[in-house]
């Protein structure tokens, strides 16, 4: 028998698969080579000058941390752990009943979130609608059916609380439900503390599901405690629940990829179980994480004039997007657009609910570049800029 040899290669028919739709933004704004133009997809927080914001607290830190020349655990850095856990549950260290790990980033902390659910029979996860984009395949590739409940009244721009808790008191049993702590992606608007409250003592009532909070932008709303409170309130009602929580935003650390995982549990024996099964998790998927940018949080973080300087750059920043969402809600309003589109935002994004014709429409004719679905990123928005974009909101929506 003679071989005949094949050139062939064993994935000639894996196909291409499709282009990011928010990443795909940047390449196609950069290529634009009109003057005025505005990048409004991503979800990174920039300056007025469309550069990336940086912290000069970051910039200090990192001059005082050394590479790391050795594997830590999969739970990685542990003080990391513990400072973060005092941002988190506004205690002096880990509490008792706690346990945590450092992430690869926010959703590292989501998939670890994720696969542990699973393997305790929770296989459903019920996510505001609308949510993050990556929400869906980041937790469906970790196990979970995920579904939502309604979070938004398109007709007034505001948190549709009575659906919401509807749709959560019809869970079965042992459902994950998840919800984001503030600044939430991609509408910018904020559950109420009155709202939390009656979210708060439907989970008393149902404690046979379970919450997971998403905490991607702490002290970019309205303030670093103020922000998290809820996830304190929670602990202080002995709940059950988990935390998955980011540094990109509120320390500007996105490439370096830091996250922290809690699960506060019933008592202190269940959460040192479930401590080692989160970093058997890890060990089994990434092994462990990096530690650069989480020895800058925690060179930051433990040292009081570096907390103090960061803790001013971070009110700096909120106030500028505050100021972001005001001018650009008055400019939509000076436009004669409905009031909904001036409803109170906190965060990064304003949620304008475009279609496809229409986000095609402000990237064509007026080089605005926002997200699908009309996500606006407003961080890079002074007065004029605002003004400038809202009324090529305004034509774009009363020429359709």
């Amino acid at each position: 028998w003679s071989r005949i040899k094949i050139r062939m290669s064993f994935f000639a028919d894996v196909p291409k698969a499709p282009p990011d739709p928010l990443l795909s933004i940047t390449g196609r704004f950069k290529a634009d080579s009109r003057p005025n133009k505005y990048d409004l997809g991503i979800g990174v927080l920039r300056r007025t000058d469309n550069t990336s914001h940086e912290f000069e607290t970051v910039k200090t830190a990192a001059k005082s941390v050394a590479p790391s020349c050795f594997y830590p655990h999969p739970g990685g850095d542990d003080k990391f752990v513990s400072l973060m856990a005092e941002l988190v549950f506004g205690t002096s260290s880990l509490p008792p009943r706690v346990m945590g790990v450092q992430t690869v980033g926010g959703s590292g902390a989501l998939r670890v979130c994720a696969e542990l659910l699973v393997s305790q029979g929770i296989t459903t996860m019920m996510l505001p609608d609308p949510s993050w984009a990556n929400h869906k395949p980041l937790l469906g590739g970790g196990g979970l059916k995920v579904l939502d409940y309604r979070y938004f009244k398109q007709d007034t721009h505001t948190v549709d609380i009575d659906g919401m808790l509807a749709d959560i008191q019809a869970c079965p049993p042992k459902t994950a439900i998840m919800f984001q702590v503030a600044a939430h992606n991609p509408t910018g608007v904020d559950i109420t503390d009155e709202q939390w409250d009656k979210i708060l003592d439907l989970m008393k009532s149902r404690r046979d599901l379970f919450p997971v909070f998403d905490s991607a932008y702490q002290g970019l709303a309205r303030g670093l405690n103020e922000d998290i409170q809820i996830v304190r309130k929670f602990f202080d009602a002995g709940l059950e629940f988990a935390v998955c929580s980011s540094c990109s935003k509120n320390f500007g650390l996105y490439g370096e990829r830091v996250g922290s995982f809690f699960v506060a549990c019933e008592t202190p024996e269940i959460a040192s179980c479930v401590d080692s099964r989160c970093k058997l998790k890890i060990r089994h998927n990434y092994s462990v994480p990096p530690l650069f940018g989480a020895k800058i949080v925690s060179a930051i973080l433990s040292d009081p004039e570096l907390r103090k300087k960061w803790e001013q750059e971070l009110a700096e920043t909120r106030s500028t997007l505050n100021r972001a969402h005001s001018a650009f809600a008055q400019a939509l309003a000076k436009g004669g657009l409905h009031s909904k589109f001036s409803a109170p935002r906190f965060g990064l994004f304003t949620q304008l609910y475009l279609n496809e014709q229409q986000v095609l429409s402000l990237e064509t004719d007026h080089a605005c570049y926002v997200a699908p679905g009309g996500r606006v990123n407003v961080s890079s928005l002074d007065e004029q800029a605002a003004a400038n974009v809202a009324t090529a909101v305004v034509q774009v929506l009363k020429s359709s």
